[in-house]
């Protein structure tokens, strides 16, 4: 018979023990099987019977690094022991392990330009984007601040373009400061919360909903959901995680810096999700990637499109400055 299992879960392999005696060892074995069901390791073990009953415990991921086998590799496990005690193995006492990995929800913020937009903004590059992976926020823009300190190694970059990465600067020690070329820093993270790293689905979501006169969120807003597998969500947030511990450049043109859909795009590539076209680097563009491009990698929600919700519509009293 077959069993859904996920790696991290404790497998119990159990049998009525036939022809055994109390405290009496009883044989079993147990095969890692790859995605076509190949075999990968084998181990063979013994338990001991206690009331006509044996059982065997172990956690699959455990088992694959003891056989330096990634555990990522393991799609089936079969399981089975002696429990007549004839030295057969016969087929109905074979159980097959069939694994599904933990998923994990990714949802994608994308505010658009406003339709009133004039300039860059109405050639597609204002609005914003932004992710949660599981209930973790992240995401990217520019820092303007004239107070801050901006420390070269941190953003991995020569800020104020002396020749090395060495220095402590201010705003007005950067050529040319705006959003061609400034320090990054997590977007609305940093409005959100002093600690941006920590902010979370929920917060990013009630922080949007507010008049656009507190947050600046003036655009139609969506919000992208789809499913990917833990070892992927795992990654994604690696990658944000090295983002905000090197800030590095923020610009519109992504060939001098990064912005905020090229760095959810990365992230998301990353993780394995490289379906979005390379030269996709505005929200709006992303969107449309998003609702024709992306589905879902769990197995449980395995090719479903990704779910695309209106949560905020533009602000009817908004104007541009010029």
């Amino acid at each position: 018979m077959s069993k859904s299992f996920t790696l991290t879960d404790k497998i119990n392999l159990k049998v009525v023990a036939r022809n055994f005696e109390n405290a009496e060892k009883i044989q079993g074995h147990i095969k890692l099987l790859d995605e076509k069901k190949k075999e990968l390791a084998k181990k063979e073990f013994e338990t001991s019977v206690n009331n006509y009953k044996a059982k065997y415990s172990f956690v699959t991921e455990k088992l694959a690094k003891s056989f330096e086998i990634n555990p990522e590799e393991v799609y089936y496990v079969k399981g089975w022991m002696d429990s007549d005690n004839d030295r057969i193995i016969d087929y109905n006492e074979e159980v097959l392990i069939d694994f599904i990995e933990e998923e994990v929800l990714i949802t994608v913020i994308v505010e658009l330009p406003h339709s009133k937009e004039t300039g860059w903004g109405a050639k597609g590059l204002a609005g914003h984007t932004a992710m949660s992976i599981g209930d973790r926020f992240f995401d990217y823009g520019p820092d303007y601040n004239n107070i801050k300190t901006f420390d070269e190694k941190e953003y991995q970059a020569d800020l104020n373009q002396d020749g090395d990465m060495d220095d402590k600067v201010k705003i007005g020690d950067i050529p040319n400061a705006g959003f061609k070329f400034a320090p990054g820093r997590p977007w609305w993270g940093e409005m959100i919360s002093n600690n941006p790293e920590k902010v979370t689905l929920s917060q990013s979501l009630n922080f949007i909903s507010k008049n656009w006169k507190i947050n600046n969120v003036y655009g139609t807003v969506y919000k992208i959901e789809f499913y990917v597998k833990k070892s992927q969500a795992d990654k994604m947030i690696e990658w944000w995680e090295d983002r905000y511990k090197h800030l590095k450049v923020y610009s519109v043109k992504p060939w001098t810096g990064e912005q905020c859909t090229t760095t959810v795009k990365e992230a998301l590539a990353y993780g394995g999700i490289d379906d979005i076209d390379w030269n996709t680097i505005t929200p709006d563009a992303i969107l449309e990637d998003l609702k024709t491009e992306i589905k879902s990698t769990s197995r449980q929600h395995k090719d479903e499109k990704a779910k695309i919700t209106l949560i905020k519509k533009e602000a009817k009293d908004w104007k541009p400055l010029n």
